[in-house]
């Protein structure tokens, strides 16, 4: 086995199980730090006064620069970490589960309207007709959620990615004597067409100088991102820990609630 001389050193990773390895090399005048910022250099890449300063073992000669700094006069440590694989970046290295308190938003899963026989006031006796709305919901409030704690770590940095998290809607209607809302909800799309009230325009009342006729029109509520309490991540931290990255990324799982309200 190659000899280590003091020029070597193992560095720590966020990792505990692993480690990369440090060269500290004379930095004469003329010389050029390789450019690992835009390329991959691995350590039989690197130029010979880096290599020259320390022999190092066959197993860690495929590992790649990820970080260099000043050691002193004339003096440059380069700091290499384990080569890895794409699937190997996306598998986490420690998974932990912890239970927090969490913030879920109501859930509108449907919503209908009938019409009823009740009187919509004494004049009209049995013949009035008057539509009630009817809902079925899952109320929003902080319950107690399970979270996924994974743990990466990478020589490269990280992919961007996209993590979609629950954006909710107000909806609010009113037609025919009948009105209502659902504040800051998740819900599957809701339209509200235009329908025939039973009352009559009392003119000269509100803003009596614009046209009423033509205004009542359809009303769509577009479906959220999310139609119902889903898993998504609440944080996606990102750091670099001696040249290597490290991400941790969270997750909230829906609780098991099955109590849903009907309206």
């Amino acid at each position: 086995m190659a000899i280590i001389d003091q020029n070597f050193d193992w560095v720590d990773t966020p990792n505990p199980t692993e480690r990369c390895f440090s060269i500290t090399a004379k930095e004469d005048a003329g010389v050029e730090i390789p450019d690992f910022i835009n390329h991959v250099v691995l350590w039989s890449d690197c130029p010979a006064w880096i290599k020259l300063a320390e022999v190092v073992p066959a197993a860690l000669q495929g590992y790649t620069l990820v970080h260099a700094v000043k050691a002193g006069y004339q003096l440059r440590t380069f700091i290499f970490g384990r080569t890895r694989s794409l699937e190997e970046r996306s598998a986490p290295y420690l998974v932990e589960w912890v239970k927090r308190p969490y913030a879920w938003p109501t859930v509108l899963q449907k919503l209908w309207f009938e019409e009823g026989n009740l009187a919509l006031n004494a004049a009209d006796g049995e013949g009035g007709k008057r539509v009630h709305a009817r809902s079925k919901s899952r109320r929003g409030a902080i319950y107690p959620t399970w979270h996924k704690i994974s743990h990466f770590l990478s020589e490269r940095p990280f992919a961007k990615t996209r993590s979609p998290v629950p954006i909710t809607d107000s909806i609010s209607y009113s037609f025919d004597g009948v009105s209502g809302s659902f504040p800051e909800c998740l819900h599957p799309g809701c339209r509200f067409p235009q329908y025939q009230t039973s009352g009559k325009v009392v003119f000269g009342a509100g803003t009596p100088s614009v046209e009423i006729g033509g205004d009542i029109v359809a009303q769509e509520f577009p479906a959220t991102n999310m139609t119902d309490w889903e898993k998504h991540a609440t944080e996606d931290n990102r750091y670099q820990v001696s040249g290597m990255y490290y991400r941790q990324l969270v997750e909230a799982y829906p609780p098991l609630d099955d109590r849903e309200i009907l309206g």
